[in-house]
């Protein structure tokens, strides 16, 4: 009897323990998730404001050169 209780309580730990690992590898993925999603926006945003700049500066400064 006290073996059987014993393997229950074992098996409930040890249960336990696996949900613990994979709701910390689920946390961390999230987490992962956002940070990457993070980067991209800046990474993302920067290139088009670079691109914006070289466009406005091509179309408005460089083309109103005045002629000699």
């Amino acid at each position: 009897m006290d073996d059987e209780i014993g393997t229950i309580i074992g098996l409930g730990i040890a249960l336990v323990a696996i949900a613990f690992v994979i709701y910390c590898i689920v946390i961390l993925a999230g987490i992962l998730a956002t940070v990457a999603s993070a980067g991209g926006a800046i990474w993302g945003g920067g290139t088009a404001i670079v691109n914006y700049v070289k466009s406005f500066k091509e179309n408005m400064i460089d083309s109103n050169i005045v002629s000699a």
